[in-house]
């Protein structure tokens, strides 16, 4: 018993400190200890406050008396005045005061409770946000929701990453999501000038019920990010400064790389190269071997700075903050800085019927990247140079640009190709510099206490200029020398300006009678983008006088030639939305609710007067389960719903690329091209005929999910099931030559569709929960499967590329490599052998073998997990991501395994394993076989690029108050972490983990391992 009594007065001591009881008998609590239930709150009790209690079993409770008045508010929740009302309720608890701090979730353009809500949204908050060592928010989120693919497919530091949500559902259009920042529907998903750690949450909304308000662009679902602010209170100013050091560490890929005696050997074997020079002594005692990658590739480091103000006061707070960012790549040459500024303020009237936000965010970054990777020629691409040079020479045989260029014309092969990339090390620069400005401002007033008028108007300028120059003594530049003999070189400067702004009004009536309560909002909008590019080209540099990025340095025009005149090219292009929707929301009790939402968006990509408008709607129903009387028996039910939804939502961007792709030409117009090879010989015109009744692509989905919490909430999860039409597919159709269309099919809206059908899951356990430990358990995953139908093109199938051919086929994917399956080597004759389309072995397959192989890189199978534990101060946490059933071509593999680059590049050490002798049983081919070319076609290097990453893991230490008393700091903490650890994976290559239906060639994602702390007083 004296324990007991002892354990109670150690809380009530602890508590004391932070509440304080003023003569006015009015209490101002800051509740912060994480045991408490309500970490963050502020409770001020107007009356005979009394203290602050607790018994055994972690109830705490405020002690008053009836007719006080409790006055509770939580960041980024309006605050809730509660009037104790019976004298029996002299102890007022704490869970009953966290009933007005319930979880919200975004529903359309709305928020409401978790306990009402119909929609299928996944959030990740600022604690799995901050302190992350990503440039992109996005990177961060990767694994974190149930149905969100996004893909780093990149080291390359500030690249965009690429998010699906709930499969692709268009054929030529683009497949991005909407990003709604701070309220404004932003079309621009560039997170490289936004700093993490100012983001307070990310919302993914995936159903009809949540996505339909934002009409013709949220088919591909919509990422509401809500940046930080401050919290009404009584005047309290809060600091807090977070720093990060890091290294980032290049991955091995698990391809078997010849060395240069194994090299020269399969140089000698096939009589190619320096090797076919070598005698077997000679090529023994050889004693140069580089590591290109070692030379091309350094270990980056990264530096960043976060500094936070967050002042609060009874009517106005406000959240400012300033951070320093600075990335270096894995790569030479690449890198990342980026500082960032942000002002957010709040403020109300006195009788809280005006209330007002002004979020200000400005970021300015500056970019190094690698140019040319991928399919880049290979005297640009670095990578290129890193993993295929040829290790038996050294990279001092370097000396300048001529001698290389002289090494070139001497050899006559690519041989020399590191050297090549050598000098562009040296003679090349490029530099992005992007200024992003964000002003997102939202007023309201409450014309009566039901009906509420607000209006936002925000705006967005996305300023970003370009610069690379390739130097006149360059190797380069000798390669490609000006026709009449002068210094060659050029130099680019890009300007691009884009400019987006959104004014919403909208009226808001919630009424409450009884059980009943309703809400009906209507709204209108207008969204505005426009873009502006100054494109400029100088060919011809003069190096006595040339400086980078000044205009200095320009050769001039002479009469007899005009090959230095400036190549210049200037756009303008405009996109413009007019908006009219409302929503409707009704709630029995808490038991019952039914949503409904209708939206009409009229376009200006569109001109017929019969297709530019178009209507959007979705009707989404739950039943809360366990307010029912019959589950108070299932004590160990804590929250059962059911809910579902179904409607439509619409996606304007039907060609790929940026919101402003396919405006100019439009899509609806012909489009007329010089000929010169008309009739009679001369100049005539091609026609491509436009489809003047151009619309949008509509996408109808119906969703189930059931929303659950057992025992005492330690176990709770989501189960979804989904299914997603997308109709009007933008896309080539069949008309009779007698029109004259080049090809004899036009691209236009048809009868083609795409489905998505799937299920989500995502669970969290709380294995141990006590005022000591804390373990919890998190998994989410995913299924998705992807078809087509409609397509009357060629019998029903469109087929892409060559060498390998994708198929898109009613009845199947996506995608889908066109291809005979290879099935091994001839011991024979050493040549390598196919499977024709009866299933007999064959050499020579024709194109009659060829067959869907139902394989795309799109998973079918998706998702992350992980666990979080706390121990007295420590904390664990990790965090894995996976992707199964997704396939990629290994053209990097290729390479290694290509006999054509035998004596030019590095090949894979496993050809001196090639046959050449009848009878040999081996997996490689003879280096002379005769159908090497058929591979081309085949599946031999299709591989299984599925994968499970340990993606984040992290320790740290938060010093407990008690060391902290006597200092100016409230909390202190330390972590060491690391992202992309280790994959288990069946790739070879660099990374596993890509949006490409093939790779060759790309930026690596690193390693990265930081240090952090974070103070704050």
């Amino acid at each position: 018993m004296r324990s007991k009594f002892k354990w109670i007065f150690t809380l009530l001591v602890a508590l004391s400190m932070q509440f304080s009881f003023a003569q006015d008998k009015t209490v101002t609590g800051m509740v912060t200890d994480g045991k408490l239930p309500l970490p963050g709150a502020n409770v001020v009790i107007k009356g005979t406050a009394k203290g602050v209690a607790a018994d055994m079993d972690g109830k705490y409770s405020i002690k008053a008396k009836a007719g006080d008045v409790l006055v509770v508010s939580f960041s980024g929740y309006e605050n809730k005045t509660i009037k104790v009302g019976s004298a029996n309720s002299y102890n007022v608890a704490l869970k009953e005061v966290s009933k007005v701090l319930e979880d919200v979730v975004v529903q359309g353009y709305r928020t409401v409770t978790k306990k009402t809500a119909v929609t299928s949204a996944a959030r990740v908050t600022s604690k799995t946000i901050e302190n992350r060592p990503n440039a992109s928010v996005m990177n961060t989120l990767q694994g974190q929701l149930a149905g969100v693919n996004i893909t780093a497919s990149t080291g390359q530091p500030g690249a965009k990453s690429s998010v699906v949500i709930r499969g692709v559902g268009t054929f030529n259009g683009n497949s991005d999501p909407l990003y709604v920042v701070d309220g404004f529907p932003s079309n621009s998903d560039n997170f490289r000038s936004i700093n993490p750690n100012d983001i307070a949450s990310v919302d993914v909304l995936k159903d009809a019920a949540a996505i339909s308000e934002y009409g013709s662009r949220g088919s591909n679902g919509v990422i509401v990010v809500k940046t930080k602010k401050g919290t009404f209170g009584e005047g309290k100013t809060k600091f807090r400064y977070s720093t990060q050091y890091g290294i980032s560490k290049l991955q091995t890929p698990k391809y078997q790389y010849s060395n240069s005696q194994q090299l020269l050997k399969i140089e000698q074997n096939y009589g190619a190269g320096l090797g076919a020079t070598l005698t077997d002594a000679q090529i023994n005692a050889y004693n140069i071997n580089t590591d290109w990658v070692n030379y091309f590739f350094r270990e980056g480091t990264s530096v960043s700075h976060n500094f936070s103000v967050e002042n609060s006061s009874k009517n106005v707070n406000s959240y400012t903050s300033a951070s320093f960012f600075d990335q270096q790549g894995v790569l030479l040459t690449t890198g990342l800085k980026r500082f960032t500024f942000r002002n957010n303020i709040s403020g109300k009237s006195t009788n809280d019927k005006f209330k007002y936000t002004v979020n200000i965010g400005l970021g300015h970054s500056k970019n190094n990247e690698a140019t040319n990777l991928g399919g880049g020629a290979v005297n640009r691409n670095y990578v290129l140079g890193a993993y295929a040079g040829a290790p038996y020479f050294s990279p001092d045989l370097y000396q300048s640009p001529q001698q290389v260029f002289d090494l070139y014309q001497t050899d006559g092969t690519l041989l020399y190709t590191p050297l090549f990339l050598i000098d562009k090390l040296k003679t090349y620069d490029n530099i992005t510099e992007e200024t992003r400005l964000d002003i997102a401002t939202e007023f309201s007033y409450a014309i009566t206490k039901d009906l509420t008028a607000r209006v936002r108007t925000s705006g967005q300028l996305l300023s970003n200029r370009f610069n690379q120059a390739e130097y006149p003594i360059s190797f380069n530049a000798l390669l490609f020398p000006n026709a009449d003999g002068s210094y060659a070189g050029f130099e680019d400067i890009n300007q691009r300006r884009e400019f987006y702004f959104t004014n919403l009004w909208q009226l808001d009536y919630t009424k409450s009678f009884g059980k009943h309560t309703i809400n009906i909002t209507g709204s209108s909008e207008y969204n505005h983008s426009r873009l502006n590019i100054n494109n400029f080209r100088q060919r011809g540099l003069n190096p006595l006088t040339f400086v980078p990025n000044t205009g200095s340095g320009y050769i001039g025009d002479t009469s007899t030639n005009d090959f230095h005149v400036p190549q210049i090219s200037a756009s303008q292009l405009r996109n413009d939305l007019i908006s009219y929707f409302g929503s409707f929301d009704y709630d029995y009790n808490k038991k019952y609710g039914v949503v409904a939402s209708i939206r009409r968006d009229g376009s200006s990509r569109f001109t017929s007067k019969n297709y530019n408008t178009k209507k959007f709607w979705s009707v989404g129903a739950r039943w809360n389960i366990d307010e029912e009387s019959f589950m108070d028996s299932l004590e160990f039910v804590n929250v059962l719903k059911l809910r579902g939804s179904i409607g439509t939502v619409g996606n304007q961007r039907i060609i790929d690329g940026t919101i402003f792709a396919g405006i100019n030409p439009p899509a609806f117009s012909d489009i007329y091209s010089a000929s010169n090879n008309a009739y009679n010989n001369g100049q005539g015109y091609n026609i491509v005929f436009g489809y003047p009744d151009l619309r949008w692509e509509t996408t109808r989905q119906d969703n189930i999910g059931i929303d659950f919490e057992l025992f005492k909430s330690r176990l709770r999860g989501t189960i979804e099931r989904y299914n997603r039409k997308t109709i009007d597919l933008f896309i080539s159709d069949p008309v009779t030559p007698a029109v004259g269309q080049i090809g004899n099919t036009i691209t236009k809206n048809s009868d083609t569709y795409i489905t998505n059908n799937g299920y989500e899951v995502n669970l969290a356990y709380d294995i141990i929960k006590n005022s000591k430990v804390t373990l919890t358990l998190r998994a989410n995953g995913s299924y998705n499967k992807n078809r087509i139908g409609g397509i009357k093109t060629n019998n029903g199938v469109i087929l892409e590329g060559s060498n390998p051919t994708y198929i898109t086929q009613n009845g199947g994917s996506l995608q889908e490599p066109y291809v005979y399956p290879y099935v091994g080597v001839n011991p024979d004759n050493g040549n390598l052998l196919f499977e024709d389309i009866n299933g007999n072995v064959t050499e020579n397959p024709t194109a009659a073998d060829r067959r869907a192989s139902g394989k795309t890189n799109m998973p079918v199978y998706q998702g992350g997990f992980g666990f979080d534990f706390e121990y007295s101060g420590f904390f664990v946490s990790t965090s894995f991501t996976y992707a199964q059933k997704v396939w990629r071509y290994d053209y990097d593999l290729n390479n290694l395994y290509d006999p054509g680059n035998i004596g030019q590049f590095t090949v894979s050490s496993d050809m001196l394993n090639a046959w050449t002798t009848p009878g040999d049983i081996t997996n490689v081919p003879s280096l002379n076989a005769a159908n090497l070319a058929a591979a081309d076609n085949s599946d031999r290097f299709l591989r299984d690029a599925s994968y499970i990453r340990l993606r984040n893991a992290q320790i740290g230490y938060k010093f407990p108050k008690r060391f902290l008393e006597k200092s100016f700091f409230t909390d202190i903490s330390l972590n060491l972490q690391g992202e992309n650890l280790f994959n288990i994976t069946k790739w070879q290559g660099l990374d596993p983990e890509s949006d490409r239906n093939f790779d060759v060639y790309q930026y690596p994602t690193p390693r990265m391992f930081t240090l952090g702390l974070d103070l704050k007083f």
